[in-house]
């Protein structure tokens, strides 16, 4: 079994008695004993922005591991300059109106902070297009900025065609005729995809190619994204890491 010990040392004047003090945990996944075994590895990064210091940037993404979870963050402000800070944000629905987001807090210069998450995604938008109709070989199917051409006019091998191509924003599955779509990450787009507004076929020689959009689920934003932000734009480096199940 993986063994993960974090500790913690504090030791302080601020009391007429010395204080000093230090405690142990060793990282386990939620709810046992067995030890986590997985990390996101030390990393080190500089944030620059060109003019707009409000820019923030994604440290992690709930969707891409485990809710319910006992995952725990690591974040340190490697700055020297005393009044540069990271603000540390996680979306949800508290925090400013309208931003979606939490300010958990603020790491000035060489501050660190260490800290449980829970990692609640959101729900991915997903839509079924089936392929119908009389197609002609050469004719066009676009989505997601993806052109896919008609190799042929046998509508399961069109739906293999457009499961084959790689779409920025979306994964696929393909059953038949019919291509199930589910978006790469949780978000809040408020509509679904359809038809007539997203998908774009141009037909040749008359035929009645179509793809039909049904089966569609909103989308809903992630409850617990984390981002970090600088409060100046001239370049702030932040180290960070991430235990999880």
């Amino acid at each position: 079994m993986a063994t993960t010990k974090a500790t913690l040392t504090l030791s302080s004047d601020i009391v007429s008695d010395t204080l000093s003090f230090s405690t142990e945990a060793t990282l386990t996944n939620a709810g046992g004993s067995t030890g986590m075994t997985q990390a996101s590895g030390l990393t080190r990064k500089t944030i620059t922005f060109g003019s707009d210091y409000e820019d923030s940037v994604v440290l992690y993404r709930a969707d891409d591991y485990t809710a319910d979870g006992a995952n725990k963050v690591y974040v340190k402000n490697t700055s020297t300059t005393a009044t540069e800070y990271f603000e540390i944000l996680i979306t949800g629905g508290g925090g400013t109106a309208g931003a979606g987001v939490t300010e958990l807090g603020r790491l000035y210069a060489g501050d660190w902070c260490f800290f449980p998450w829970n990692a609640t995604g959101g729900t991915k938008e997903a839509f079924r297009a089936t392929i119908g109709g009389t197609w002609v070989a050469g004719e066009t199917w676009e989505f997601d900025g993806v052109l896919v051409t008609a190799a042929n006019t046998t509508l399961a091998d069109i739906a293999a065609q457009i499961d084959a191509a790689q779409f920025p924003n979306w994964t696929t599955t393909v059953a038949s005729t019919a291509v199930t779509f589910t978006a790469r990450e949780s978000k809040d787009a408020g509509t679904v995809a359809t038809a007539t507004a997203d998908i774009v076929i141009v037909q040749t020689g008359g035929s009645d190619a179509t793809s039909v959009v049904d089966n569609a689920t909103m989308g809903t934003k992630s409850l617990s994204d984390i981002y970090i932000k600088p409060s100046v734009h001239t370049g702030m480096t932040y180290e960070t890491m991430l235990f999880h199940e």
